[in-house]
């Protein structure tokens, strides 16, 4: 298994899109068969993997988005490191990339969402998702963040430093002009209205008067 790492990431430095693919399909592979292989180099091929993400050919693009979701799938927490610069990746991928790619890059934010520690990854899809002004990043991470909402639970949330934070978003993506936010966002408030921390927050926050 050694010996397939070194090579899956010699493949991926390769020039040749077949080569690079054949890597992502070997690290793939070890992470269903040999994931404890991964753990040492983890930054590394988390890095080499996400560099491919970008890759202009959207076959190679789509195979390294698939290999990253079999990682979080098999490492789970221990990819908490490395959540950031994924999201961040991916999430730009699900704006400006045949909707085959975009609909890879929704899953696989979905199966991190599922894994990592949930609070790790509210942070980072309100760094990352809400900088964007895409219609589609912004549903993708309402969803997100509403699943993770759930996840936690509302009284938990409350009692953390990002609660003002996301009393505010939650209210932003509630009054979005693209209706799936906005259904996302008024979910994401009803629930947070069951807190009284929240409601507090959330009236700071909103000028509406209903609320």
């Amino acid at each position: 298994p050694q010996q397939s790492l070194l090579e899956a990431l010699s493949l991926l430095s390769s020039d040749d899109w077949e080569l690079k693919e054949k890597g992502l399909f070997n690290i793939k592979h070890l992470a269903g068969s040999h994931s404890e292989v991964l753990l040492c180099r983890l930054c590394d091929i988390c890095l080499a993997v996400t560099s491919e993400v970008t890759n202009v050919r959207s076959k190679v693009s789509y195979s390294a988005i698939i290999t990253l979701g079999e990682l979080f799938a098999t490492l789970k927490k221990d990819m908490d490191s490395e959540v950031d610069e994924v999201a961040r990746v991916l999430l730009q991928m699900v704006s400006n990339s045949p909707e085959f790619v975009q609909k890879a890059a929704s899953q696989t934010l979905g199966i991190m969402v599922e894994n990592v520690t949930p609070a790790r990854a509210m942070t980072a899809l309100m760094d990352m998702g809400v900088k964007s002004r895409h219609i589609q990043v912004w549903k993708c991470a309402a969803e997100l963040l509403l699943s993770l909402v759930e996840k936690i639970g509302v009284t938990k949330l409350a009692g953390t430093p990002r609660a003002e934070r996301l009393a505010h978003m939650a209210g932003k993506l509630a009054q979005d002009c693209h209706r799936d936010t906005r259904h996302y966002g008024q979910k994401m408030v009803k629930m947070l209205l069951n807190h009284q921390k929240f409601k507090m927050l959330l009236e700071q926050s909103l000028s509406t008067p209903d609320l």
